[in-house]
């Protein structure tokens, strides 16, 4: 056994050693000894990002499980990825154009449930709701981009990210945002700025002030998914994303800055799921210039609702007269009453 007393030299050990490579917990324990340095020397450079530990976090009493377990596995120096044939594609959304999902699975976790999971489970992308809150990258994501931006330009009004995962996605055990997925969507909006082409944005995480930058397009739109601002409901159906008030701080921080913003609400809940106040909601998300509007499916409590209809009927009236108040441009969602094919092109110049 490796005797290793201090955090410098455990560190310089644990990158001489296991540089690029995944190793468990317990390999190191095995090798080194379960001492307090080992897991304080782990902590200290996942808080640098310079590792990545792949764990379940578990929310109990309304905290989060930051453990370090001998069965949890370390990326050092790299992260989880993979390899695929084609990124950018034409999408059948209804708002959508052209977009990109560059990371397969959401460390979000959401339970709507949630339909990009679903999908990846039926075709065999992930196997299980934990392997989907593993993240992994397209590791050739922009190899791919240089060589499919030629190709499909011409026909591109614009590309969101992402309808199938998050592009700014939360670490919660760590209070952040994943910084190798961030580094990645980043990466991805300036090269297609770079080539003339507008990006739409989708997350519930949380907004780099990155993105205020000049290598960034102005006519970038960023947005945020907003249901509730029930803790107890966000604790249920959103468990590992940032809170939703922080969500919004984040989009306000890049709207003063002059950037177009907007925010999805959907999937919203019946009564019967949260009691809550849309004009609350509404108000806190005034300074936007777009609003998304769309009914929960998928979840037989829904179906359940007996004022289903008429309740979805007056919560698309107050979203389209707020909108209308505000000045603010709406798409209320197919399936969902007041929903209208002329507000289908919301995001084209």
């Amino acid at each position: 056994m490796t005797s290793i007393n201090t955090i410098p030299n455990l560190a310089a050990f644990l990158f001489t050693k296991y540089s690029d490579q995944i190793v468990r917990v317990k390999t190191l324990m095995d090798s080194i000894g379960h001492t307090p340095v080992l897991l304080q020397t782990l902590e200290k450079l996942e808080d640098e990002a310079k590792i990545y530990i792949e764990r379940m976090p578990c929310v109990s009493n309304e905290s989060v499980k930051r453990d370090i377990q001998p069965t949890d596995i370390i990326y050092v120096d790299c992260y989880p990825s993979i390899t695929r044939r084609s990124l950018l594609y034409k999408t059948g959304v209804e708002y959508g154009n052209y977009t990109i999902n560059h990371v397969l699975g959401c460390s979000h976790g959401c339970t709507y449930p949630c339909y990009a999971m679903n999908i990846s489970k039926r075709y065999g992308r992930v196997s299980s709701y934990e392997d989907w809150m593993h993240p992994r990258i397209v590791e050739n994501a922009m190899e791919l981009l240089e060589k499919e931006i030629p190709k499909y330009k011409v026909d591109i009004d614009f590309v969101h990210l992402s309808f199938m995962t998050d592009p700014f996605m939360y670490d919660i055990v760590n209070d952040r945002n994943i910084p190798w997925v961030e580094k990645l969507t980043l990466k991805i909006i300036q090269k297609l700025n770079l080539s003339g082409i507008k990006v739409t944005v989708l997350t519930k995480g949380i907004y780099p002030l990155d993105l205020i930058h000049e290598e960034y397009s102005r006519n970038n739109e960023y947005g945020i998914t907003l249901v509730s601002l029930d803790s107890q409901f966000q604790s249920e159906y959103e468990p590992f994303s940032p809170l939703s008030l922080d969500r919004i701080m984040a989009l306000k921080a890049i709207s003063d800055s002059g950037l177009k913003t907007w925010a999805s609400i959907e999937p919203y809940p019946t009564p019967n799921i949260v009691e809550q106040n849309l004009d609350d909601l509404l108000k806190k998300i005034d300074f936007v210039d777009k609003i998304v509007f769309g009914k929960w499916n998928y979840n037989p409590l829904v179906n359940g609702y007996g004022d289903k209809k008429s309740f979805y009927t007056r919560c698309s009236d107050k979203v389209i007269k707020f909108s209308e108040d505000k000045g603010i441009s709406f798409h209320i969602k197919a399936k969902t009453p007041r929903s209208s094919k002329s507000t289908e092109t919301l995001f084209q110049n």
